[in-house]
């Protein structure tokens, strides 16, 4: 059994103060590149200490998980807003996205980046099919331009004409996926909140949202993008409830979208968040097919952890609806989905990285997984 992790971490301190530099003009791209590049070769080496199998920059050259690789569509604009995004006690930063064009893969810096993380890698001598790329998912830009970002009834761009933009938004995927394969990228992993949010029934009720018919609307239009990833890449999918400064935005369990999300979306993993109370029980594990379901058991927001033991019985509840051969270990999200980082110390991401994986070897050692 492979230890996976959803993929962020905390941003070194020196990282932090080189893209401040950067911003100040006292420094340029490429000295920037060098201290990224610095930072992500000590990451590779320490989450390959740690048993962490699959291997990605810890999101390093980005400042949020989601918006960054949007910016780097054609048809896509950084703008400033007027607020930021809200969180359960905390406003984020106020930046967001605006369509200019048609939107395009064009050549994105996402690729280049990850061409040069499997650089690295080769510099280590670690085998690079066990890198792994994260992006936010296709019907997460749909969830961020109508939902997240305003209730938008018409585009500046694209007026009215939602199949066009959804077609568009489609090849733009469709062609990333091409040349991410290409590159030899073997596992890209789709992160997403729309379906968190959509287990929240307060959320659903403040926006006027239809949990069910968007449900339905998201997952046949990720199924749609799906059918374009090229055959040898490995799919999966982190539904996310937000994660920002250890803040978050939903709460509530899967059951609201289990049977169409688990039942139908043809991806080959599910991260999902199991870590506390907001979360729910297992019991929408019931509906999944042959996919491998990565648990996070363990949260990435707070210093404290419960116990191995503890954590080896939510695993076995997990079973009961799940066979034992389709379970993986995470912790819940991401250390760092934006620059700023969870308010957590250094220290504890990598021992919440020991704790998984004393865990999963326990598991192992019970024949759990036989």
């Amino acid at each position: 059994m492979k230890l996976d992790q959803v993929g962020s971490f905390l941003r070194p301190l020196v990282l932090k103060q080189a893209r401040e530099n950067y911003a100040q003009g006292k420094i340029d791209e490429e000295q920037l590149r060098s201290v990224e590049d610095s930072c992500i070769i000590e990451l590779l080496q320490q989450c390959d200490k740690a048993g962490i199998y699959y291997l990605s920059d810890g999101e390093f050259r980005r400042s949020w998980w989601h918006l960054d690789f949007y910016w780097g569509f054609e048809g896509l604009n950084k703008i400033k807003k007027e607020r930021g995004y809200f969180f359960k006690g905390i406003e984020t930063r106020a930046e967001g996205i605006e369509i200019v064009g048609d939107i395009k893969c064009g050549d994105h810096p996402f690729l280049k980046d990850f061409a040069r993380l499997m650089e690295l890698a080769k510099g280590l001598k670690l085998d690079v099919k066990r890198l792994k790329l994260t992006i936010p998912s296709p019907s997460m830009l749909l969830y961020m331009l109508f939902i997240r970002g305003g209730k938008n009834s018409e585009l500046k761009h694209y007026g009215k004409d939602f199949l066009r933009l959804k077609n568009d938004i489609l090849k733009a995927y469709a062609d990333f996926y091409a040349k991410f394969a290409q590159l030899g990228g073997v596992y890209l992993q789709l992160d997403d909140t729309s379906f968190g949010s959509l287990c929240d029934e307060s959320f659903c009720q403040t926006n006027e949202i239809n949990a069910e018919n968007l449900c339905e609307e998201y997952v046949d239009f990720l199924n749609e993008s799906l059918k374009t990833m090229p055959k040898g890449v490995m799919s999966a999918i982190h539904i996310c409830r937000g994660n920002y400064r250890s803040r978050y935005v939903a709460s509530g369990g899967y059951m609201r979208v289990a049977k169409k999300l688990f039942g139908e979306l043809r991806v080959n993993k599910f991260f999902l968040e199991f870590d506390d109370e907001r979360a729910g029980d297992f019991e929408p594990l019931k509906f999944m097919k042959d996919q491998i379901a990565v648990l996070g058991i363990l949260t990435s927001k707070v210093n404290e952890s419960p116990s191995v033991e503890e954590l080896k019985t939510r695993v076995k509840i997990a079973s009961k609806f799940i066979s034992p051969k389709q379970i993986e270990l995470s912790t819940q999200c991401g250390f760092s989905s934006t620059e700023e980082g969870n308010e957590i110390a250094k220290e504890t991401q990598w021992q919440k990285i020991a704790l998984l994986n004393e865990t999963l070897k326990s598991l192992e050692a019970e024949g759990f997984f036989s």
